[in-house]
């Protein structure tokens, strides 16, 4: 990293800050939007009228102090400097014409500040050529990168010539630093020599919130996404103080808090979980929130989320699959397509980090959130919610009795499930324990979330719950099973106990009640198979998806002419895109280049 980087932190940071928040930190009176640039209210600009002293003549130190009478200097809007080769320079332009061929210019200018200090920061951004020293109230804040270290006087010249550009963040300091009322900036601006052709100064200064990114963000639904909205965010501080501030997009003056409900240490690591839900929300609306630290000082960026509309009445698009990260690029790759389609939320089937409990895996899941923080989060700072399942590779051994166990080590407790799943119970609030749950959206879609004898087993309790959950839900139009192991395998063996235990335990509540596509993944292919009824295709039958290859190496497929049940299978990594209307029911999948692999439109309910 060179000097002149050497003061550059949280401005630099990617996500999308709401102007609107940051003004009403920085000063009571309203600002105007000629006041704003990205974030920050501008203190003095790119073509602000500097006084200037281009008379040759050493200035010592004197002109540095605050109170320096500098009243006969001439004064001249940005950009200064002067041209003798005709370039095309930066906005605003060359302005105010300086005296040519000098080693040192010297400029001031007087701002006054009344905002806040308490957690803002104020950000130089400059066009220079070829150097400058910059000074706040006597004391230096920053030096460019081509001027020399130590003393720097009117015969200092940098040690390289540079062309005018603009640069942003070039330094950053703490807002303590800025006196209440006037402030006064004093600036020396360097050549390379005197035979230059050229020399150029502008500068502009910019007062915002000192914003902290959480290490990881993801936003899930414990409850009806049409009304809630959980956030899940990690932290080193085992004593985060921050609560969630959030408020209608655009208002600023209806903001409410969300105390954090659960927090926690995360297995294995120096990070701690801190999780909170916010309830009675507007169905379909936007919404801006952030982390708000009060006691620490540093606030996160804001953020937005959309709640779930109240009906079917309009196109609701979201994105299934499974087997997210055996690589980052590939999981980043794929959620970037998926993204493309503005899509509500993302559902994953399963095997997420490929951590498998383990101690020594615990990088593979702060990879798996960043994948999400680097992709899920659009230009306008929405970020788009993950529902989670539970796979074999959140498990140790796999299975509930994996690793030597055995199926009568099984015990139905959440002591036991956060053994062999440490990660898996700790991150995600939801489906939480025993490992299954429904989800439901309004009264027109519900997820079935299924754990396939990962921590619960396929049979007993849990397909008893299945088939109450679905008996009840027999009116809603739009009913998805959502699990790992997959009844209908598109690379492994039909006949492998966990596919059969699928197929004998749930398929046939699935037909029961009418479900018309169910979610599977484990496989690593892309497979839609014939719509199937009591073991044979028919019109009337369940279409099955999957199968699990958002983000990893792929298989070979079986034989589609030689697999009764397949209707398509190909070795792609993919994004299933799911568009609901009504009734209707629309998939897409779509390959991580972005082209369409297959289409399926589902039959009418019965």
């Amino acid at each position: 990293m060179s000097d002149r980087h050497r003061s550059r932190s949280m401005f630099n940071h990617t996500m999308p800050v709401l102007l609107a928040g940051v003004i009403a930190f920085l000063a009571a009176a309203p600002v105007l939007a000629d006041d704003m640039v990205e974030y920050g209210k501008i203190l003095v600009d790119f073509d602000s009228t500097w006084r200037y002293h281009d008379g040759d003549v050493d200035l010592g130190t004197a002109w540095l102090d605050p109170d320096y009478d500098d009243s006969d200097w001439n004064e001249g809007p940005g950009l200064l400097g002067y041209d003798t080769r005709d370039r095309n320079w930066p906005g605003p332009g060359l302005q105010t014409e300086l005296e040519e061929y000098l080693i040192t210019y010297y400029f001031r200018k007087s701002f006054d500040y009344d905002g806040s200090t308490d957690g803002v920061s104020v950000r130089l951004d400059q066009i220079i050529d070829d150097g400058a020293v910059y000074y706040l109230n006597g004391e230096e804040i920053g030096r460019t990168e081509w001027m020399p270290e130590g003393d720097v006087g009117f015969g200092t010249a940098t040690t390289r010539p540079i062309n005018p550009s603009l640069e942003t963040g070039v330094f950053e300091f703490d807002a303590s630093k800025l006196r209440q009322g006037r402030n006064v900036l004093a600036v020396s601006v360097h050549n390379n020599g005197r035979s230059s052709s050229d020399i150029c100064f502008g500068m502009r200064l910019i007062a915002a919130e000192s914003l902290q990114t959480p290490v990881a963000l993801l936003l899930t639904w414990q409850q009806d996404p049409t009304t809630t909205m959980t956030v899940i965010w990690h932290s080193k501080d085992e004593n985060d103080t921050g609560v969630i501030e959030y408020a209608p997009l655009g208002n600023d003056a209806d903001h409410a808090t969300a105390e954090v409900s659960r927090q926690r240490p995360m297995p294995y690591s120096d990070r701690h979980i801190y999780i909170a839900e916010i309830t009675g929300l507007e169905p379909g609306s936007d919404y801006q929130f952030r982390i708000r630290r009060d006691a620490a000082g540093e606030n996160s960026p804001h953020y937005r989320f959309r709640t779930m509309p109240a009906e079917a009445d309009r196109p609701i698009r979201f994105a299934a699959g499974g087997d997210t990260r055996q690589s980052q690029p590939r999981m980043e790759r794929t959620n970037r397509v998926a993204m493309q389609y503005d899509i509500e939320f993302v559902v994953w089937g399963g095997d997420f980090a490929y951590a498998d409990g383990q101690p020594e895996r615990v990088d593979r899941w702060y990879e798996w959130f960043d994948a999400n923080m680097n992709t899920l989060i659009d230009d306008d700072g929405r970020v788009v919610p993950v529902i989670p399942t539970i796979g074999n590779h959140e498990v140790r051994g796999g299975y509930y009795w994996g690793q030597g166990r055995g199926e009568d080590a099984y015990e139905d407790s959440d002591a036991f499930r956060e053994e062999i799943a440490p990660y898996y119970y700790s991150l995600f609030p939801f489906p939480g324990h025993p490992g299954y749950a429904m989800l439901d959206f309004g009264d027109y879609m519900s997820l079935v979330l299924l754990d396939s004898d990962h921590t619960t087993p396929i049979g007993g309790e849990q397909t008893s719950w299945l088939e109450q959950q679905l008996a009840d839900r027999q009116d809603v139009p739009h009913v998805f099973p959502v699990y790992h192991v997959p009844g209908f395998p598109s690379h492994r063996s039909y006949d492998s106990a966990v596919h059969v235990r699928v197929r004998e335990h749930w398929v046939p509540l699935f037909e029961q009640y009418d479900v018309r596509v169910a979610f599977e993944n484990h496989d690593h292919t892309y497979k839609r198979t014939v719509p199937i009824r009591d073991g044979e295709q028919a019109d009337d039958g369940v279409v099955y998806l999957g199968d699990g290859a958002w983000g990893v190496g792929t298989r070979e497929p079986h034989d589609v002419n030689e697999t009764w049940y397949l209707e398509r299978a190909e070795a792609k990594r993919h994004a299933i895109i799911v568009t609901i209307h009504g009734e209707s029911q629309d998939f897409k999948a779509i390959d991580e280049n972005g082209k369409l692999i297959d289409h399926h439109i589902s039959r009418p309910r019965h």
